[in-house]
């Protein structure tokens, strides 16, 4: 079950998302193409959509559909909700499962991408990667700084040097999160509570929808 990358086009980009930026999440449910090139995605697999932005030929990854079937020249999706993510530096990396990189001439990026191509799982994770750091760059990180008690703190600050687990007064813990109304909560949970992480989650995600609605 290949991933696939194709392209939509600057005019049917600025027709269908017009003013949409990165971050935003367009939530299109389709992909209108007859291409024979994308016959291996009716095996499964997902359908990453790119576009080239002028002036200096940004590469946006616009959407990524799953769920894919095709009916009447359209591939059709579950809507779309990863956000829009600028990936003009992952351009270098991406070296598809021919095992060739993206090669075009200055003004040529987008017609260099005129004919859908398979994903390497290596291109495919520098993408999803990239939309989880935009998409974290959306969220508010409530937790509070804190350099005092026993454990890293996990502040938007201190987040990226916390690490995933810690030590602390004989026990250890993995650091654990609950996201909710666009705001995202880090907590330490310890490792005898692993077995039950879903209940605990729910339990702060609770408190965090009650401390928010309260507020």
């Amino acid at each position: 079950m290949p991933d696939m990358l194709a392209i939509i086009s600057k005019a049917v980009f600025e027709k269908e998302a017009a003013g949409r930026a990165p971050g935003d999440v367009l939530p299109i449910a389709q992909y209108r193409s007859a291409s024979k090139a994308l016959e291996p995605l009716r095996a499964g697999g997902r359908l990453f959509l790119v576009t080239v932005r002028p002036p200096a030929e940004a590469l946006w990854l616009v959407a990524v559909l799953e769920g894919l079937r095709f009916e009447d020249n359209v591939w059709q999706a579950q809507p779309n909700q990863v956000p829009i993510t600028d990936i003009t530096a992952l351009i270098p990396r991406i070296r598809f499962e021919s095992g060739k990189g993206i090669h075009a001439a200055k003004g040529a990026l987008g017609m260099s991408l005129q004919t859908p191509r398979a994903l390497a799982p290596g291109d495919v994770a520098l993408m999803l990667e990239a939309v989880g750091g935009a998409r974290e760059e959306r969220l508010i990180n409530l937790t509070a700084h804190d350099t005092r008690g026993p454990l890293p703190c996990l502040c938007r600050r201190c987040l990226p040097t916390s690490g995933e687990h810690a030590e602390a007064q004989g026990m250890t813990f993995t650091r654990a999160r609950v996201e909710t109304e666009g705001r995202v909560l880090h907590y330490w949970l310890p490792d005898e509570l692993l077995p039950d992480t879903q209940q605990v989650a729910k339990s702060v995600r609770g408190a965090l929808l009650a401390r928010l609605r309260s507020a």
